[in-house]
């Protein structure tokens, strides 16, 4: 494998899959059509759920077919999702929509990871894992930032115009994925044609392996469960923040601006994980993770620059320690059900998101936004001192 041009085009993958011009606004461009804000709670719901149930199948699917296949089919999904959209108006598809767009990206959670991993150790380079996975996400969130100054545009362009976009963006991930090399590693045993009962077998071994693993290595799901809650609360935080720097007096239309400031932090969060390499796991994700849960509690400031600063800081420090964690996971993962294993701890992540989205926005709603911040920096501060003491006991 050249891996040179293996990284070029991973690179290249993280650069176009960043182009989501309608993530930012989705909300919008639903209200802007007629629904409410009660389906647009639905469809996020929904989305969360299909999330739930698809990681760990997207997951063994990618280690049973292989990652570029996965990542090619990902893409041409998207596509399909952003189709629904723009076909009708009614509900029903739109959750379609969402269910798909759902599935893509559990088909690239865990792929692109593993595909990553495996090309390094393929190439007796492993120990550039976490250098390269900082420049992955600091491209991709450096792309995502500028779509979020985009949002004007977007908005004014509409949503047939905004999804027939993402649709195209869809297609050239897959196109990407073509030019990406198959690892060979973990796949010595792997047929290249699978019937139905070869397929049903595989999945069933994958389950077996996978048990076992998690149940022999109980350190790996402490390390899950925390991120699952940490990212869960700062990703709440994300989307509330609309609403929330808009009652602090930020005109609507200026909204991207305070999100791109998200994004820079976590910019800044990726490229100093790279720098965590050789701290202390333990002592940087307690202490790490502490303050990224009192910064997600300061969100609520009622004042406009201390809620953006404090949310900055929140995202930028857990971006570090996923990172981190991620990389120290990945070492103890096995080739063969690698991208199984980085979906379950995705799916944790979903799983967090299912219970503490409507929580949050039940608290929210009755007490106030910053009062449902407070309680999600309690929640992940407590998930963090259990995984802490648990270890040391």
């Amino acid at each position: 494998m050249n891996i040179k041009k293996q990284l070029q085009n991973l690179y290249l993958y993280e650069i176009i899959s960043g182009l989501q011009i309608v993530d930012a606004v989705w909300v919008l461009l639903l209200l802007s059509r007629g629904f409410s804000l009660a389906q647009t709670g639905i469809a996020e719901g929904f989305f969360h759920v299909v999330s739930m149930c698809c990681e760990i199948p997207s997951g063994m699917l990618s280690d049973m077919i292989g990652r570029k296949k996965t990542l090619i089919l990902a893409g041409l999904v998207s596509a399909a999702g952003s189709l629904c959209m723009i076909a009708t108006d009614w509900f029903g598809v739109i959750l379609v929509s969402m269910g798909l767009n759902a599935f893509s990206y559990n088909l690239v959670s865990g792929t692109r990871e593993a595909l990553t991993y495996d090309s390094l150790l393929e190439s007796g380079q492993e120990e550039r894992y976490l250098k390269v996975s900082c420049i992955q996400e600091n491209i991709y969130l450096g792309v995502f930032a500028l779509t979020n100054l985009l949002t004007v545009v977007t908005v004014t362009l509409g949503y047939r115009k905004a999804y027939l976009i993402s649709v195209v963006q869809g297609l050239l991930c897959s196109a990407v994925a073509w030019r990406l090399s198959e690892t060979k590693i973990g796949r010595e045993k792997k047929k290249e044609k699978l019937t139905l009962a070869d397929m049903g077998r595989e999945l069933k071994n994958y389950s077996v392996e996978s048990i076992r693993f998690l149940v022999e290595n109980s350190l790996v799901c402490r390390r899950m469960l925390v991120c699952g809650a940490v990212s869960a609360g700062c990703y709440i935080v994300y989307m509330m923040m609309q609403e929330h720097l808009v009652e602090c007096g930020l005109s609507a239309k200026w909204v991207g601006i305070p999100l791109l400031v998200l994004s820079l932090f976590s910019m800044a969060g990726a490229t100093l994980g790279e720098k965590m390499g050789r701290v202390n796991l333990r002592k940087l994700l307690f202490f790490g993770g502490l303050l990224t849960c009192l910064f997600i509690s300061a969100s609520g400031s009622s004042v406009l620059i201390v809620s953006v600063l404090a949310a900055g800081l929140a995202h930028g420090l857990e971006e570090m320690l996923m990172l981190r964690i991620e990389n120290e996971n990945q070492k103890m993962f096995s080739s063969e059900i690698r991208a199984t294993m980085v979906s379950v701890s995705s799916m944790l992540y979903s799983v967090f998101m299912v219970v503490l989205s409507p929580v949050a926005g039940w608290i929210a709603k009755e007490y106030s936004i910053a009062a449902a911040f407070t309680g999600l920096g309690i929640f992940a501060a407590g998930m963090v001192c259990v995984f802490v003491l648990w270890e040391r006991r």
